[in-house]
């Protein structure tokens, strides 16, 4: 477990119906190699099972062929990534492609678009 400051600068760029909000930040977006890399953060409105108020995630992104994979994962103890947080770095092996109307499309949408 760690205890560090978040320094970023989140934009919020939705909520879902049960009450989550979603953040992207903009000022950390790069593109190598023709892949787009980001970091997304979602806010719980109540704690999950194991305490968590926040999750922060290191995506790679193919706006080619419109898919993505998660790399990293930062479960917060507190909202906007704040307080004690647990990395687990298990990446998706395998592309994920966005449902129609989700938030993982419009997030992907945004950040093929800078």
């Amino acid at each position: 477990m760690f205890s560090t400051p978040s320094y970023s600068k989140w934009t919020k760029v939705g909520s879902s119906t049960n009450g989550n909000t979603f953040y992207v930040d903009y000022e950390k977006i790069r593109k190598h190699g023709g892949y787009v890399y980001w970091w997304d953060l979602t806010d719980l409105l109540k704690p999950d099972k194991d305490g968590d108020w926040s999750y922060k995630i290191y995506n790679q992104g193919d706006c080619r062929l419109f898919r993505y994979k998660r790399l990293t994962f930062h479960y917060h103890k507190e909202r906007m990534a704040g307080g004690t947080h647990v990395v687990l770095k298990l990446p998706d092996k395998n592309w994920n492609y966005p449902s129609t109307n989700s938030s993982s499309e419009d997030i992907l949408k945004q950040v093929c678009s800078r």
